[in-house]
């Protein structure tokens, strides 16, 4: 640990970037945690559980809408080269979205099929949700690049307390009451894009303009890994994650993923926040530094530690804290976050330095790491789902977490492999 803060210590733009990031992380944390109990009085485990489907499936398109190039933004060194990589994504993201539109069309005949998954009442707002997921994925890298550190941080705080204040203002109206979660996380993700898009346009619509159809296809050509190797491990990884909501959803109940959504929020949201800051910071500063491996190896024990502390509480007490704060009807959501314990430690730890495999373009491990992890994942459901769903919990847990140490070792070892060499 001493090692670990000197090394941090003398590098103080590095922590600096964080902290920057991680003070805007916190408070929204401290807004969004401190109504999650506001919002379990006025809300069901059922209304968590819809709104939960519907913001996974749409994470899920949205994810591979932008054919994952946003990570392509920060690489060029010059600016011109990075607009033409986000020009490019802009007519990706709004093709994709138009597509999920077509698709929500001819789907929605097959009600006994989709409604199982989407609420009817919010089919048509499905692609608006992936159109503004992928410009903020882009808008995100785009900051980042041009570290404006403080700008996201403040942009994290207005979307967090905007989507909070809404989803307890629409909770009181009895006539949509069970409709306000989904009202208010809509209304957050659309004040987040126009921060991010008039501060965007203000400042680069004449360079924007500039760029033309050969400058994009050039870039979009160069960074074609992208789309190839990290789109389909960016959708799998977002089906890998949320796929305990689907299965509950279809071997279980919507109340139950209610439960299980909220249990992952309390424990993870705090988490994500750090991995958003951190990552954002991290990815940023590795291609620069030259002692790259050392920074790699500090930045995942350090996450690994803070992800242990952090879990302490819950793996004691979650029972009764999750019953003290958001009621005693979400009881069982404090065992659920008990059980998943191994796999939020191990998969923080590197989550937040997995953009070494852009960095050493190796994405193609990435992906086969990850389709290996999304098959044991399902044999183990398909195994434990006749049992109660702890013990499927527990199995894909533990599992989950080996994995993830596993590929913590694949990427010390291309670091390695790439870099200890070259000196």
């Amino acid at each position: 640990m001493n090692n670990i803060l000197k090394s941090f210590k003398k590098n103080n733009e590095f922590l600096k970037n964080i902290l920057t990031l991680l003070s805007g992380s916190t408070i929204a944390q401290i807004i969004t945690l401190i109504t999650i109990p506001f919002l379990t009085r006025i809300y069901t485990p059922e209304d968590f559980g819809f709104i939960a489907i519907y913001l996974s499936l749409a994470n899920v398109i949205a994810t591979i809408s932008t054919g994952r190039y946003e990570l392509a933004i920060i690489l060029p060194k010059q600016k011109e080269d990075a607009l033409s990589i986000i020009k490019g994504t802009f007519w990706i993201v709004i093709f994709i979205s138009l597509i999920s539109f077509v698709i929500i069309l001819i789907l929605k005949s097959y009600d006994n099929i989709f409604t199982k998954f989407i609420n009817p009442a919010y089919f048509y707002f499905f692609p608006l949700s992936v159109l503004i997921l992928g410009l903020i994925k882009i808008f995100s890298q785009w900051y980042t690049r041009q570290k404006e550190f403080k700008f996201l941080a403040s942009a994290t705080i207005f979307q967090s307390g905007s989507t909070s204040v809404s989803n307890i203002g629409f909770g009181f109206l009895y006539y949509i009451q069970s409709t306000g979660l989904f009202i208010g996380h809509i209304l957050g993700q659309c004040f987040q894009l126009i921060l991010f898009s008039l501060k965007f346009f203000k400042k680069e619509k004449y360079e924007l303009r500039g760029i033309d159809k050969n400058d994009i296809k050039t870039q979009l050509k160069e960074n074609i890994n992208f789309p190839y190797f990290s789109a389909p491990m960016g959708f799998l990884n977002s089906i890998s994650v949320d796929i305990l909501i689907y299965i509950l959803n279809l071997f279980y109940s919507t109340t139950l993923v209610g439960l299980y959504t909220n249990a992952t929020k309390v424990i993870n949201y705090p988490l994500n926040f750090i991995t958003q800051s951190f990552t954002s910071v991290f990815y940023q500063k590795i291609s620069e530094t030259e002692k790259k491996v050392k920074f790699f190896m500090i930045s995942y024990f350090s996450n690994l530690i803070i992800a242990v502390i952090a879990m302490i509480p819950i793996i004691f007490w979650g029972e009764e804290l999750f019953s003290f704060v958001l009621g005693k009807e979400w009881e069982a959501a404090g065992s659920i976050a008990k059980y998943l314990a191994p796999l939020t430690i191990a998969s923080f730890a590197m989550r937040s330095v997995s953009n070494i495999f852009s960095l050493t373009r190796k994405n193609g491990i990435l992906l086969i790491w990850q389709i290996i992890y999304l098959i044991l994942i399902l044999t183990v459901i398909f195994f434990t789902k006749s049992s109660k769903f702890e013990i499927m919990i527990i199995g894909v847990s533990i599992l989950g977490a080996l994995l993830y140490f596993v590929l913590a070792f694949i990427g010390y070892r291309i670091m390695i492999n790439k870099y200890e060499k070259n000196i």
